[in-house]
């Protein structure tokens, strides 16, 4: 049976200890309306959360109190990880392990900077790299997904690491380690060689000698 109730005013439910409840039970409430829940604490126990409103709104009349506003998500008991607004910084920053009220156990790490985010640069094949902190590329390097074909038109500079490259199978390293009898100092490693490249220099004293 439905019941009605109309009243001509507010209509206000008091307890009287502070540990008492109103307790309703009942399959599904819908309030028509709005609500305002005004307290220190809310708890939703819900399985599914849905929110039409395409924004959250952190820190409602934040006056500048707070330094940080984000979100916290619990990974397991006694884990938990965070996104956040840093005001200081005026950045985005993430941290994966955090405790329970969002202070870092690893630290955060910035998304972006606000005015500064980098963007891809060059043409579409272009191998990206830092230029003033943003991304930049250029023609003149890149690498093509089709085929696997990396292109530099330019000068590749291989520094002396002091040491023989570890040969990767099916493939050769070309590496520097100083230079030796050929000339150059610059080696190729495979499996089953470890040689240096010879200068045309070294190439006819060898044909001489030898």
């Amino acid at each position: 049976m439905t019941t009605y109730k109309r009243v001509d005013g507010d209509y206000v439910i008091s307890t009287i200890n502070s540990n008492d409840r109103v307790l309703i039970e009942t399959q599904v409430v819908t309030i028509d309306g709005n609500l305002d829940v005004i307290g220190n604490v809310t708890y939703i126990n819900s399985q599914e959360l849905e929110i039409s409103d395409p924004f959250f709104l952190l820190g409602a009349n934040n006056t500048g109190m707070y330094s940080n506003l984000g979100m916290i998500a619990q990974k397991t008991n006694s884990d938990w990880a965070a996104l956040r607004y840093y005001t200081t910084g005026n950045r985005w920053q993430i941290s994966v392990a955090t405790d329970k009220q969002g202070v870092a156990i690893q630290p955060y790490e910035n998304i972006a900077v606000l005015g500064n985010i980098p963007n891809a640069g060059g043409i579409n094949t272009s191998v990206q790299f830092s230029k003033n902190g943003n991304f930049d590329g250029t023609a003149a390097f890149t690498f093509e997904r089709v085929g696997n074909v990396l292109t530099l038109q330019g000068t590749e500079v291989l520094g002396n690491i002091g040491n023989t490259a570890s040969a990767v199978a099916n493939s050769v390293a070309i590496y520097h380690k100083g230079v030796g009898s050929g000339g150059t100092g610059v080696y190729a490693k495979t499996a089953g060689v470890d040689d240096e490249v010879c200068s045309k220099t070294k190439a006819i004293v060898f044909s001489i000698i030898f």
